[in-house]
């Protein structure tokens, strides 16, 4: 018997949303129907062969008992603007999907309008607040707690018991030890390594690997693994 899917309106028409449809379309019990935009932005009639569809007219156009919504827009303002956009559709009315890449095996939970892509690592007992973005290469510890609208970029590692505070950023590569805790919109760069509790809106980053004094070409010569 052929399954009926869900009817899904993903708002955002940029590279984030042209990802998760990705993972929509591949395997999950959704169809996407139409792509929403702000009407300031609104300058395309389709996005991916669907209709492009101004927010202002999503009342008119897309009944909420039959259609679930996703925002699918990245973390700028410190994820303020994808929550904003949550917000906004949820006092419309829109009950929001989320998606769980099935190969992504565990015990854990996540909230509305979260994602958790291919590749991550979630260990059991880990919690996801709504809005909440975990990309590939994730790993997150046992009975970790993700709180509302935060990004967690692919590679970053997170310890048992963290509890990360909500609306934060946990870049590329950053390591968050076990049962640090930290404050609402912090931001953890790439390549950051946080073993202590820090308080609101801390950032921690790390200055670029120094180029080296060589080119390319001139390494190679020097090297004898770049050898030919």
């Amino acid at each position: 018997m052929t399954q009926i899917k869900k009817q899904l309106l993903i708002f955002g028409t940029g590279k984030i949303a042209e990802a998760i449809s990705y993972y929509f379309d591949r395997d999950s019990n959704y169809e996407i129907s139409a792509y929403l935009i702000d009407d300031v932005f609104f300058n395309q009639d389709e996005f991916l062969s669907k209709p492009v569809v101004k927010i202002s007219e999503i009342a008119t156009n897309f009944d909420p008992s039959d259609f679930e919504v996703f925002v699918a827009v990245g973390y700028q303002g410190m994820n303020k603007l994808r929550s904003e956009k949550y917000t906004y559709l949820k006092h419309a009315g829109y009950k929001f999907a989320s998606y769980r890449s099935p190969y992504v095996q565990g015990d854990f939970e996540i909230g509305d309008n979260t994602i958790v892509m291919d590749g991550a690592v979630i260990q059991p007992f880990a919690r996801f607040g709504n809005n909440v973005f975990v990309w590939g290469g994730a790993i997150v510890g046992h009975h970790a707690v993700i709180n509302d609208n935060c990004w967690l970029t692919g590679g970053c590692l997170l310890g048992g018991s963290v509890n990360i505070g909500e609306a934060s950023f946990i870049g590329m590569g950053a390591i968050v030890g076990q049962e640090v805790k930290t404050g609402v919109e912090c931001m953890l760069g790439a390549g950051t390594l946080t073993i202590r509790s820090i308080g609101d809106k801390v950032v921690i980053v790390e200055k670029q690997t120094e180029i080296h004094r060589l080119n390319s070409a001139q390494f190679t010569r020097m090297s004898s693994c770049f050898r030919v």
